[in-house]
């Protein structure tokens, strides 16, 4: 019998690195999408002269520096820290966890701000669960409905909708003003109903499945309303390629070139690349995203287009129907101690089935052990190491149970090829 995977509980930092099969794991943490050219070319920098020079741009939007050594550990925070991307300590960086448009308005931007000021004003808040975070979607082009924090801060006409996770059918509106101190109090109210069962209900998710909306509401003194949001998921369509899009408050479109990375990896030099086209054809600016692309904020669409033609050279992702974006796989073995095997190479093989699986979005999930790290989201179809082969789970998380067990890479290519098969059958 496989053992359960362990449960850590919480993301790493500058402060606080994690162990991995591959040295320590270090994030530059970010409060806010926006990455100068400058700051790019530095984090890249100490990728290559304190890690192994992998560089990990995760669902949550934050750079993670991979195979960090300890002999080199306190120089890399120390230019983190001369970079201004390392928090006081590390129980104020577990805090600073935001997700964040990444063309964030001013509104936005300013409640991000307000909100990460807050959170370390309130000693009480430092109880938070390491995973617990914000979302801020501005109502804007490149929307972030797809993407789950504990509590969603949305554009809502001349309000601002506050949600907690698991509830998204009903908000808390507030005005620009309020808003923070409605979310902060719906964190508290978590931390509250959580009392004596921290470990249990580490989610806000948890929280509301195990005492209801009504009992949070009533704890935060809060009234809820019937929602429907007005923010919309983006499609990869409008983040890969040379675009033009609005967003939030915007009155002009803007020019972006968006770039991605299969399954999020991207190494030293490629970010040192972009940077520098950043300053020579952009704005000199990157923005980080949740989608694994990192979008390149360009003077107009001309620019943008030689930034695409150079990246794809590089051989980035840079169009919607790259098969590359329909699999996301996490690290896998050896990078991952929990990893019963190596998910990679087995994420490029299947890239053209998965494809042909659907349209558009990730539509198999290959994980190194059932905790499912890449994606917490149902896949189409999910793939599970085990110490016999991959289980392969149907229209489910890498949790769920599988249909069928222990296969193998041709095992594995024949299954998918039955459910395509089956699936083209179906349409009309």
């Amino acid at each position: 019998m496989t053992a359960a995977p362990k449960i850590q509980g919480w993301c790493p930092g500058a402060l606080r690195p994690m162990q991995s099969g591959d040295g320590l794991l270090l994030r530059a943490k970010t409060t806010h999408p926006r990455l100068s050219a400058q700051r790019a070319h530095e984090i890249a920098s100490i990728a290559r002269d304190c890690g192994n020079g992998l560089i990990d741009l995760s669902q949550r939007a934050q750079l993670q520096l991979r195979g960090v050594s300890e002999a080199k550990l306190e120089q890399a925070q120390r230019r983190l820290a001369a970079l201004g991307l390392l928090a006081e300590d590390a129980a104020t960086e577990s805090l600073l966890n935001f997700l964040v448009s990444p063309f964030a308005d001013a509104q936005a931007s300013a409640l991000v701000a307000s909100l990460a000021q807050s959170l370390v004003k309130d000693a009480s808040l430092l109880a938070l669960p390491g995973k617990f975070g914000f979302l801020v979607d501005d109502g804007g082009a490149l929307g972030l409905s797809a993407s789950t924090m504990d509590i969603r801060i949305e554009a809502h006409g001349d309000d601002v909708a506050i949600i907690a996770d698991g509830a998204r059918a009903h908000a808390f509106l507030a005005t620009p003003e309020t808003a923070c101190d409605v979310a902060l109090a719906l964190a508290r109210a978590f931390l509250d109903l959580r009392a004596g069962r921290e470990f249990e209900l580490r989610r806000m998710r948890n929280v509301v499945a195990t005492f209801g909306l009504e009992a949070l509401a009533e704890a935060a003194a809060l009234t809820p309303t019937p929602y429907e949001s007005l923010c919309r998921a983006a499609s990869a369509v409008e983040i890969f390629g040379a675009l033009l899009s609005r967003d939030g408050g915007a009155k002009e479109e803007r020019a972006f070139a968006g770039i991605g990375a299969p399954s999020g990896r991207w190494r030293a030099d490629d970010l040192d690349a972009l940077a520098a086209l950043a300053e020579v054809h952009g704005l000199n600016e990157l923005r980080l995203t949740p989608w694994r692309a990192l979008l390149l904020p360009c003077a107009d669409l001309e620019a943008a287009q030689y930034i695409i033609e150079v990246a794809a050279c590089r051989g980035f992702v840079i169009a919607a129907d790259d098969p590359r974006l329909a699999v996301i796989a996490c690290p896998g073995a050896p990078e991952c101690p929990q990893a019963q095997a190596p998910t990679r190479d087995l994420a490029e093989i299947l890239a053209p089935l998965a494809a042909r699986l659907a349209s558009e979005g990730v539509t198999l999930h290959i994980s190194g052990c059932a905790k499912g790290c890449a994606s917490p989201a149902a896949a189409k179809v999910a793939l599970v190491a085990t110490p016999r082969g991959f289980d392969l789970i149907d229209n489910g998380r890498a949790s769920d149970a599988p249909t069928l067990h222990g296969l193998g890479v041709n095992e594995i290519e024949d299954a998918m090829s039955a459910r395509i098969m089956r699936a083209t059958s179906r349409e009309p």
